[in-house]
């Protein structure tokens, strides 16, 4: 098999390790870029670990992935501990400022590397590398904010920036409504990825039950992923307020089991559950799980539920890596129906999808699946083949053909 022959700096300013998704989806771009033939360095800055199992671990062995690209810290004056100090009408506008000031520092650090491309997922730090006039790519998973709005708008049209990945369609809308002006040529639509390795053989779900100590009798319901993100509810509430409405299946009251963190949310989750009269046996919440037993989790599940609302998808307008190990893990999916969901999931083919902020729509929805096991395995057998098309590997191929417009057969 033929390989790629270059060098590919990415550089994020985020903190790494992280329990947050994006560290994770940082990394297994690197993995997948390095799979490809690329040689990589990842770039990140000091931050404070406050978690004590994140201390002294590396990216390799908290997220599972090979270590076949290096990684390297810079030097950073970490402000993000500030916020617990000062309120966030301060800490906001000061982020932003240290933000723009490391940026230029970690590009003039990653210029000296003479790498034949810049990656990253941070629009500051893209403004700086192609201000610098070296070759970037710019992924985009949120709808930039006013002050990265007026440094895009300075970099659309430069050279240098050779291509923009948004992650979702509704991301590259946005960037037309707010005229950030990036060449259609240079601009494409690519959804996260999975890695299919962690999802071949999986144990049957009662295997999987068996394993992590679950019941074996009853339905269960899973929602598998962080609770929150950015301060904003991923749609724990309207799917604790779903299963209030949800009777009985087959004589059995179904479990709700939520797996991801923060667990410092729980205790607001297991009042409102209380408030609306769902019992304690009906609820398990557990704390984030390292990724190579994800897939043991979500194969535990009668049925997984993307519950999103459409407040989510205004100020954060992203995909959850979550939906692709759902699709991979073989379970049927019930999810809201959001413009970022319709671009990789359709309703009655792979997926159930339901009106967003609707709890009585979800709770029919899942008494729908649980209750047509038919149509439940059909969608979920749609949805493991769909899923084959988004590997991180294949992801980063088609990023270096379009960069490089090269053509290369992909290995499975």
């Amino acid at each position: 098999m033929s390989v790629w022959k270059f060098r590919i700096v990415y550089l994020t300013n985020a903190r790494l390790p992280t329990e947050k998704a994006h560290g994770y989806q940082i990394c297994k771009m690197c993995e997948a870029f390095a799979l490809n033939g690329a040689q990589v360095l990842l770039l990140h800055p000091y931050r404070h670990q406050t978690d004590p199992r994140l201390i002294g671990r590396t990216v390799f062995d908290y997220y599972g992935v090979k270590p076949i690209f290096q990684v390297q810290t810079l030097k950073n004056w970490d402000v993000v501990v500030l916020n617990r100090f000062i309120p966030d009408r301060i800490f906001t506008p000061l982020f932003f400022a240290h933000a723009f000031v490391w940026g230029y520092y970690a590009a003039l650090v990653a210029r000296r590397y003479r790498a034949d491309l810049y990656y990253t997922r941070d629009s500051i730090v893209a403004y700086w590398l192609v201000r610098m006039g070296l070759p970037t790519v710019y992924e985009a998973h949120v709808v930039p904010k006013r002050g990265q709005r007026w440094l895009l708008r300075r970099i659309t049209r430069h050279p240098s920036l050779r291509l923009v990945v948004a992650l979702t369609s509704f991301i590259l809308q946005e960037f037309s409504d707010i005229a950030l002006g990036f060449p259609s040529e240079r601009t494409i639509v690519l959804p996260h990825g999975v890695d299919l390795d962690l999802f071949e053989e999986l144990p049957n779900k009662v295997d999987c039950r068996q394993r992590l100590g679950l019941d074996l009798n009853r339905a269960i319901i899973g929602y598998i992923g962080r609770f929150r993100a950015v301060r904003i509810e991923k749609g724990i509430p309207e799917l604790l307020t779903a299963m209030g409405n949800l009777s009985p299946v087959d004589a059995s009251e179904p479990l709700l089991l939520c797996v991801g963190g923060p667990m410092e949310d729980v205790p607001a989750y297991i009042d409102l559950a209380r408030r609306i009269g769902i019992p304690g046996h009906r609820l398990k919440f557990v704390d984030r799980v390292p990724n190579t037993e994800v897939p043991l989790w979500i194969r535990s599940c009668d049925l997984v539920v993307l519950p999103l609302t459409e407040t989510y998808m205004v100020h954060v307008g992203s995909m959850p890596l979550k939906l692709f190990e759902y699709m991979a893990a073989g379970v049927p999916i019930l999810a809201t129906d959001l413009p970022s969901i319709r671009d990789v999931l359709r309703h009655n083919e792979n997926a159930w999808l339901v009106p967003p902020g609707d709890p009585k729509a979800l709770a029919e929805g899942i008494r729908h699946l649980l209750k047509n096991p038919e149509l439940a395995e059909r969608l979920a057998r749609q949805a493991r083949e769909d899923v084959r098309q988004y590997t991180w590997k294949r992801r980063a191929a088609t990023i270096l053909q379009h960069v490089f417009g090269l053509q290369k057969v992909e290995a499975k």
